[in-house]
């Protein structure tokens, strides 16, 4: 499900400090600047024990090291994680009643970009909330992740939630035909708005047997095209991996990233 994040600026005169808390990177492929990968920064939300946001993030990240296309990419996905404070979540963080009901405060954003100096993917990991949410974006720009521990009954739904909203915020668009997938508009790579359309898009990929096709029903409209019946995209807990033609986009996209001169 992919919304646009609205920021809640501080106002004039507040000056923050950009070593109030604790960036730090958990996997830094030697020569390997941050412009050439893909930068996602975990940030942790109402955690107990920071013992709990640690066990998540690693279910996280073994998981997308085990999905294609990332897997051929693990040399150049480079995580991070924050270290907060309950103080501090309540001072860079905002609970608001419009989706997504979550806004950040410009400086904190400042701050890490200033640190990461690249385009980066911020993973909010709410441990207490509900909410599954991704700006629609591309992998070397910034766009927001929030991921609503509640939401999910098991630890394999909660991996696979992540992978589906880490797909919009590099480029996928929902391949569910019915409620909040009607927020995310029609689009390549993965949702036509004419059968035409996908022919081009994807019609090369049709083959006797294959898994792809032109499946009515995508971003919340039976009139659209879906490549594939199970993806990430669509209800991620019933699907194992992307389908063949998000694949082959975030492949490309991901070779795009890192072999930019």
């Amino acid at each position: 499900m992919a919304k646009t994040l609205v920021l809640f600026l501080c106002g004039l005169g507040f000056f923050f400090n950009c070593s109030a808390y604790e960036l730090k990177s958990s996997s830094a492929p030697p020569g390997s600047p941050a412009t050439k990968n893909l930068n996602i920064v975990f940030c942790p939300f109402h955690y107990s024990d920071q013992r709990l946001f640690l066990n998540d993030i690693a279910a996280l990240t073994k998981r997308l090291s085990q999905v294609k296309p990332f897997d051929e990419f693990t040399a150049h996905i480079r995580f991070y994680q924050i270290g907060l404070s309950p103080e501090e979540e309540n001072e860079f963080f905002k609970i608001t009643s419009k989706y997504p009901y979550f806004d950040l405060r410009q400086d904190f954003l400042n701050s890490l970009e200033a640190r990461i100096k690249s385009g980066y993917k911020l993973v909010i990991l709410d441990a207490s909330g509900a909410v599954a949410a991704a700006e629609l974006s591309v992998p070397g720009k910034f766009s927001l992740i929030i991921l609503g521990r509640d939401k999910y009954k098991t630890q394999p739904g909660f991996a696979n939630g992540f992978l589906h909203e880490l797909g919009h915020s590099l480029g996928l668009r929902d391949e569910w035909f019915s409620g909040d997938a009607a927020f995310c508009p029609p689009g390549p790579p993965n949702c036509a708005v004419s059968r035409e359309e996908a022919q081009r898009w994807w019609g090369d990929l049709v083959v006797p047997g294959g898994r792809t096709g032109y499946i009515s029903g995508c971003c919340g409209n039976m009139k659209y095209f879906r490549p594939t019946i199970a993806s990430l995209m669509n209800k991620p807990e019933r699907a194992e991996d992307f389908g063949p033609v998000n694949e082959r986009y975030l492949r490309r996209a991901l070779t795009a990233l890192v072999e930019t001169p």
